[in-house]
């Protein structure tokens, strides 16, 4: 999503909820073989890349290949040819090493060689073990919103919701299992999972206090640690291709009362960190939505591109104006505390747009770790005293009877290290907006929110998805009405719904019922 602005020197960063139609296909989750299919392919390369190679073959067969970047240069060019060669043969053939073996996940051949395990697009085990929780504040006894959940020495993950509870699917093969949860400013818990699993567990997260000490002797000028951690970004964030599973889901609420509410498990492509003009792909890999609209819902708010949206909040990826190497120029920025994260320490900054700028930008805060200056994590939020100047940012299309008044758009992002390297952990978006018709003397307001949790990471493989099975940002999908079934998502980790959802959820499903018979 580009820069939109208006006014001089007006720079708005894309990262806007546009409001239009919200929809979603349902996709079968993935099956896998061992054996290729019986297809014959015929290829003639005179100095091609054996990426380009690979892309003729997916176009005969319209199957797409997988495969570790340290294991097979794409970019090696080579002089090959096959003449109605079986698929296999013709692999054989082009690699030239017969330790390679493929193994075929729906419409995708992993490559990998034989004496290694094949390399999963995500962790596929049917055996898995559920286990249910909820993080607290250990004298509160209140839930802390989207801690972050991850099973050690794995790079499986998943976020707690905005009651702190959570739910996990453990791959059955391991013995002694062991969660560790993590949540700013918190000490990071170790978990230790016993079976059998007879009910949910509490933990208890304690608040970690910096020494005032140690932040005086700590104390560094934000500009600098700013502009030190811009410098780092190629050292610190995954500098390859990767395969990224996701879940995502969101609602659109008017008046407390859910109109739509879906979810899905992504599959994600993601470009690295060095590159900034390749874009990240996408696709649905399992998903469910319901919807409760009836003839009193005279305006109705629909949302588009939230999964686009989505990535486009990877601001280490998609640098918005307040870490652009300019943003002295817009925004003033203080050092104001120091926390724990995940036992390290961080530095926060908080910006805002400086007094003299007219137009909207940003405020919000930064996390830094004060070891590495990676960004660890970011909240942030359009000006609220601006925001209302500024309805068509929201709004992709819209009838020009209706009146928007946008109150707050909120954003959170967070990175999750594995092995060195840090990547895309979650994401939030929160738009909420008053919206009426013309001479309407009451109108309503409408809440809409996205939430993505990347639930497992592959470093250094490379997943392609063909153009007709990607998610199209300006492509309408289709309704899906579901029952809630807890069981719907297989060994898939996703975000346990909060009870106010659950009941909206239950409630639409009465309802579609009580019309139906």
């Amino acid at each position: 999503m580009g820069n939109t602005g208006r006014g001089q020197g007006s720079d708005h960063y894309g990262l806007t909820l546009s409001f239009c139609i919200i929809a979603l296909f349902f996709f079968p989750s993935l099956t896998g073989q061992s054996a290729l299919p019986d297809i014959e392919v015929s290829v003639s390369s005179r100095n091609r890349t054996i990426n380009h190679v690979l892309d003729e073959i997916t176009f005969q067969t319209g199957y797409h290949f997988t495969f570790d970047a340290g294991l097979i240069s794409g970019k090696k060019r080579v002089q090959w040819s096959a003449s109605s060669l079986p698929l296999k043969d013709a692999l054989d053939s082009l690699f030239r090493n017969p330790q390679f073996n493929y193994k075929v996940i729906d419409r995708n051949i992993v490559i990998y060689e034989e004496n290694e395990a094949p390399p999963n697009l995500i962790h596929e085990e049917i055996d898995r073990v559920m286990v249910k929780g909820i993080v607290v504040d250990s004298r509160s006894k209140k839930g802390l919103a989207y801690a972050t959940i991850g099973l050690d020495g794995s790079s499986l993950g998943s976020i707690c919701n905005q009651d702190g509870e959570f739910t996990f699917k453990i791959p059955g093969s391991l013995s002694d299992p062991v969660l560790i949860i993590s949540y700013m400013g918190y000490k990071r818990e170790f978990v230790p999972v016993i079976y059998p699993i007879d009910e949910e567990i509490v933990v208890l997260l304690e608040k970690e206090m910096i020494p005032l000490q140690e932040v005086i002797i700590r104390y560094a000028d934000p500009k600098k640690l700013l502009m030190e951690t811009l410098s780092r970004i190629p050292d610190n964030y995954m500098d390859d291709h990767s395969t990224m599973t996701a879940f995502y889901r969101e609602s659109v609420t008017r008046n407390e009362h859910c109109l739509t509410y879906l979810e899905a498990v992504l599959d994600v492509a993601k470009t690295p960190y060095n590159k900034y003009t390749t874009s990240d792909k996408v696709r649905i890999r399992k998903g469910r939505k319901v919807t409760d609209v009836t003839s009193k819902d005279t305006l109705l708010i629909k949302l588009r591109s939230g999964i686009f949206t989505s990535l486009s909040l990877d601001v280490v990826k998609n640098r918005p104006d307040f870490l652009d190497v300019e943003f002295m120029e817009k925004y003033d920025l203080k050092f104001i505390d120091m926390m724990t994260y995940r036992d390290r320490l961080v530095y926060v900054i908080s910006f805002q747009q400086k007094s003299n700028i007219p137009y909207m930008l940003f405020r919000g805060q930064l996390y830094l770790d004060h070891e590495n200056m990676a960004l660890l994590a970011a909240d942030f939020e359009y000006n609220p005293l601006l925001i209302q100047e500024e309805p068509e940012l929201f709004v992709v299309s819209r009838s020009p009877s209706i009146r928007i008044k946008p109150t707050q758009a909120k954003y959170h992002v967070d990175y999750r290290e594995w092995k060195g390297q840090y990547y895309l952990s979650q994401i939030r978006g929160e738009v909420e907006m008053k919206a009426r018709k013309r001479r309407q003397w009451m109108g309503a307001k409408y809440r809409i929110s996205l939430e993505m949790a990347i639930t497992d990471v592959i470093p250094g493989q490379r997943l392609r998805i063909a153009p007709s099975e990607r998610v199209n940002p300006h492509r309408v999908l289709s309704d899906e009405i579901f029952e809630f079934d807890p069981l719907f998502w297989g060994i898939y980790n996703v975000i346990r719904p909060e009870a106010s959802l659950v009941e909206s959820i239950q409630r639409i499903e009465e309802n579609l019922k009580g019309m139906s018979e």
